[in-house]
């Protein structure tokens, strides 16, 4: 039995050291491409952008989020920001109406509708109101640096983007979850540079999001029947060709969100995630193994299959925890423990090291912390461990579930 499990480790960590040092490599090669394409490539005329942020009782928050494209370095008369109300019961809209009367905001629209799910809500932003070549999307409850707005365009020089990510930042607060949140999402993101240079890039999140409006309407913009619009939406995208429709990571093009208060909220939303991106795969299962030359095999043959794999892996998590406390204490070796909490600090503390919008002093805060965040991880793994275990329960209910029209809005503690 212990043979077994063994080679099962060693299999998983070897394929994970694989994995590792690809997106490694790949954020560094990113990073170099990014320098040299920036001094070949510089827009000379800037495009209208429209800002579309879908609300459902965010009074806290709202007001932050607008202020932050109002305050943007770029020119009032190239943009605009559409607040979509979705049937709040607060006074969101009153505040953003209130804040354009005393401060005459230009190019500022507010829309209200009763509540019809946050996929409805950007869709009518975008198809009745917006005028701009570009969208960008942007939660109620975050907001954009002051020069995401020029820096986001700049991506669209090459005729070939047609969707951007936003390098999103958990916004700091003094409780444990929420530094294991910030961390958490540097490494996240810094694989999504890797992604990019690969060309396997299939998630665009919802915060500073941003879209050639062509191809929202070649795909028929959102769909209401997943419970996570914008990987539904990005995976059809993909379906397009992603040769030939790139989408990528924009580093620079920083946002920052709320984190998650507490371990019950934190558990609703990564079930939400988990179970919305197995919504999501299913109705996209063709492009898994899908010779078409429209795609990169690194994505249909790599990186989709990869994901899933990710999740089986997962689900032996704790056994390998367990055998590695094994071998600690029954065979009293040490070099077992101090070897796996080297080689993860290594790895949390480069990712760090490579993220170009922490400064130098937060980088030195983090290194630090990196041995003691192995540890909190497991945390966070339990409540993944306990999503994933929720959705193999309901997975009998997957495919009933995405013809129900589901689009809602996910309101934790935050």
């Amino acid at each position: 039995m212990l043979t077994v499990i063994t080679l099962l480790i060693v299999f998983f960590g070897v394929v994970n050291l694989i994995r590792q040092t690809m997106f490694i490599v790949g954020s560094d090669l990113y990073a170099y491409k990014q320098t040299k394409s920036k001094k070949k490539t510089k827009r000379t005329i800037l495009p209208y952008v429209s800002v579309i942020i879908p609300a459902h009782n965010e009074e806290k928050t709202i007001l932050r989020a607008v202020r932050s494209i109002v305050r943007n370095k770029y020119p009032t008369n190239k943009r605009e920001i559409i607040v979509v109300d979705d049937g709040s019961v607060d006074k969101t809209a009153e505040i953003i109406k209130h804040y354009q009367s005393v401060y005459g905001v230009k190019n500022l629209v507010v829309v209200c509708q009763e509540q019809l799910g946050k996929a409805h809500a950007l869709n009518r932003g975008i198809i009745e109101h917006a005028n701009g070549e570009l969208i960008m999307c942007l939660d109620s409850d975050s907001y954009l640096s002051v020069d995401g707005l020029k820096k986001a365009v700049a991506y669209f020089a090459d005729e070939r983007v047609v969707a951007m990510a936003a390098n999103v930042k958990i916004i700091p607060n003094p409780s444990l979850l929420n530094l294991i949140q910030r961390f958490e999402y540097i490494i996240s993101y810094q694989m999504k540079r890797a992604q990019t240079f690969f060309n396997i890039e299939y998630i665009i999140g919802g915060i500073g999001s941003t879209f050639r409006k062509s191809v929202l309407e070649k795909v028929g913009y959102y769909d209401g029947d997943t419970i996570t619009e914008d990987i539904d939406l990005t995976m059809k995208i993909v379906q397009l060709g992603n040769k030939e429709n790139r989408l990528v990571y924009g580093a620079d093009v920083v946002a920052y969100t709320e984190s998650v208060l507490n371990i019950s909220g934190l558990l609703r939303q990564r079930y939400r995630w988990k179970w919305g991106r197995s919504q999501t795969f299913l109705k996209n299962i063709n492009l898994f193994f899908n010779r078409d030359k429209r795609f990169t095999k690194g994505l249909t043959f790599v990186y989709l299959p990869f994901a899933i794999f990710s999740d089986i892996a997962f689900f032996f998590e704790p056994l390998f925890v367990t055998f590695i406390f094994y071998i600690v204490f029954f065979y009293g070796s040490l070099f077992t423990l101090i070897t796996t909490l080297s080689v993860i600090s290594a790895y949390i503390i480069l990712n760090i090291l490579l993220e170009p919008t922490i400064n130098t002093s937060d980088k030195i805060k983090y290194s630090f912390l990196a041995p003691s965040m192995y540890i909190f991880f497991y945390l966070l793994s339990f409540v993944e461990y306990v999503a994933l275990i929720r959705g193999l329960v309901n997975l009998p209910k997957l495919r009933e579930s995405i013809s129900k029209g589901v689009s809602s809005w996910e309101h934790v503690a935050r």
